[in-house]
C-alpha cells in the first residue's frame, strides 16, 4: 500500500473513531454533511484534516495527520491553521456557527507515526498534543477485523452510554451520584467526613476524572470506600464499589453483609489488591445502578458502618 493510502486510511478510521484520541471527541454532523472527504476549506483555501469537538468543553479541535515522523513543518502547518481558523472568522462562517466564540481557542492535535522527545516538548510549549498512531498502522492496513469489531462495539457502547458522555456529564454525575452519596453521609451522621467532589483543573487526567465516576471516600478510615466506571479493568462502564483495607477479616464480614442484595449485582470479589491491602469489589450493571443510586448507596453505607466506627 502506498503511503499516500496510509496516511487517508489511518485519517479515515480516526474520523469514525474519535475517541481514539480522547474519549471526548467527537464527530461535528455539520461538517460531514458538507465536507464528505472529512477536509473543510478555511481562509487562504487551507485545509487541516480534521475538525472535531470536544465534547467536556464544546473547543474544536483541529487534528493534522502525517504518514512519517513529526517535522518542524507539521508543527508550523498546524499552527498556521489556528492563526487562519482563529484570525479571520466571520459570524456568517461554518465554524463560528458551530463553535461561536469558542472557535478562537482551539485544541491541536498532530498525528504521526513517532516523534522524539524534542519534538514533544517543542510541540507541548505550544499546547499541541502529539499522538503516534503506532501499531494501529498496521491493524487498518491489513483491514483487522478483530481490531475493527472490538473498536466498533466500544463505539457503540459510548453512543448508548447512561448518562452520555457530553458536556452535562461531570455535571450528571456531581448531581446525582456525589450529591445523593453526601445525603446519605447526612443521614447517617457522617457528614462532618464528607469532601467536596468539585471539578478542578489536575492536569492531563482532568477530563478523565470529572467525565467518568471515580471517585474515593472515607480514607482515613480502617476501610475506606471507592465508587467508579470499570473502564480500565473490564473495559465496561459497569459501577464498582470498592472497599479497601488492611484488614481481610473485616473484609470478609462486610461482604457476608452486602451479599444479601445478590440479585442486585453482576459480582462481588474478595481479592489482594497489594502487598498490605485488601479490596472487597461488587460490581453493577451500568443503567440498573444510575436508576437505583439512592437504594444502593443507601444499603452500601448502612451495611458498612455496622463494621466501621467512623472517627
Amino acid at each position: 500500500m502506498e503511503t499516500v493510502d496510509l496516511e487517508y486510511d489511518i485519517q479515515k478510521f480516526i474520523a469514525d473513531f474519535p475517541w481514539l484520541l480522547n474519549i471526548n471527541y467527537q464527530n461535528i454532523p455539520e461538517l460531514k454533511d458538507i465536507n464528505s472527504d472529512m477536509e473543510l476549506h478555511i481562509e487562504g483555501n487551507k485545509r487541516p484534516d480534521l475538525i472535531l469537538r470536544d465534547s467536556l468543553t464544546g473547543f474544536p479541535v483541529i487534528v493534522e495527520f502525517k504518514r512519517f515522523d513529526l517535522t518542524r513543518d507539521t508543527v508550523g502547518q498546524i499552527l498556521e491553521y489556528k492563526a487562519r481558523i482563529t484570525a479571520f472568522q466571520k459570524e456568517d462562517d461554518i465554524l463560528f456557527k458551530i463553535f461561536e466564540n469558542k472557535i478562537y481557542a482551539p485544541k491541536l492535535v498532530i498525528i504521526v507515526r513517532s516523534s522524539d522527545i524534542y519534538g514533544k516538548i517543542a510541540c507541548h510549549l505550544q499546547s499541541i498534543d502529539v499522538i503516534e498512531y503506532g501499531n494501529i498502522e498496521s491493524k487498518v492496513i491489513t483491514g483487522d477485523i478483530t481490531f475493527r469489531k472490538s473498536v466498533e462495539d466500544f463505539s457503540k457502547t459510548l453512543k448508548n452510554l447512561t448518562p452520555p458522555i457530553d458536556f452535562q456529564r461531570s455535571q450528571y454525575l456531581e448531581n446525582n451520584v456525589y450529591d445523593i452519596f453526601y445525603d446519605v453521609f447526612k443521614k447517617y451522621k457522617i457528614d462532618q467526613k464528607w469532601r467536596y467532589y468539585n471539578n478542578y483543573d489536575i492536569g492531563d487526567y482532568w477530563s478523565y476524572n470529572n467525565l467518568f465516576l471515580n471517585k474515593w471516600f472515607l480514607k482515613d478510615q480502617e476501610i475506606s470506600i471507592g465508587i467508579y466506571e470499570d473502564i480500565l479493568h473490564k473495559c465496561n462502564f459497569n459501577v464498582c464499589i470498592s472497599y479497601y483495607s488492611k484488614n481481610e477479616t473485616k473484609l470478609k464480614e462486610l461482604k457476608d453483609l452486602l451479599s444479601i442484595q445478590k440479585n442486585k449485582y453482576i459480582d462481588m470479589e474478595l481479592r489482594p489488591d497489594d502487598e498490605n491491602n485488601y479490596m472487597l469489589n461488587i460490581e453493577y450493571e451500568s443503567n440498573y445502578f444510575y436508576h437505583n443510586v439512592k437504594n444502593i448507596l443507601d444499603f452500601n453505607l448502612k451495611e458498612y458502618l455496622k463494621k466501621v466506627t467512623v472517627k
